[in-house]
């Protein structure tokens, strides 16, 4: 179920970014995203009507309020400012 324009379209250039960074993940009903190899393995990023879960490994790191279009490029600078990644990959 594709939760919101915002959010599909976030998921979507997520897809394409971690393409782009050697980070092979998956999308699984529309909603969630795992990296499953690269430099951000272990990353899961759970989509919800207004805002983001961010997991390592399934443990529970972050909530982020998403209630404007975010960018992807946003999204990795938040999670380097909480020391979720070490750094965005470059694409």
């Amino acid at each position: 179920m594709i939760l919101s324009l915002p959010i599909y379209r976030l998921i979507k250039n997520l897809r394409s970014y971690f393409n782009r960074t050697s980070n092979t993940c998956e999308v699984i009903d529309d909603e969630i995203i795992i990296v499953n190899s690269g430099s951000l393995r272990g990353l899961i990023l759970e989509f919800h009507y207004n805002f983001c879960q961010v997991k390592i490994r399934g443990r529970l790191n972050l909530c982020i309020d998403i209630t404007r279009d975010v960018s992807v490029d946003v999204l990795m600078r938040i999670l380097a400012s909480h020391n979720i990644i070490s750094s965005p990959p470059v694409g």
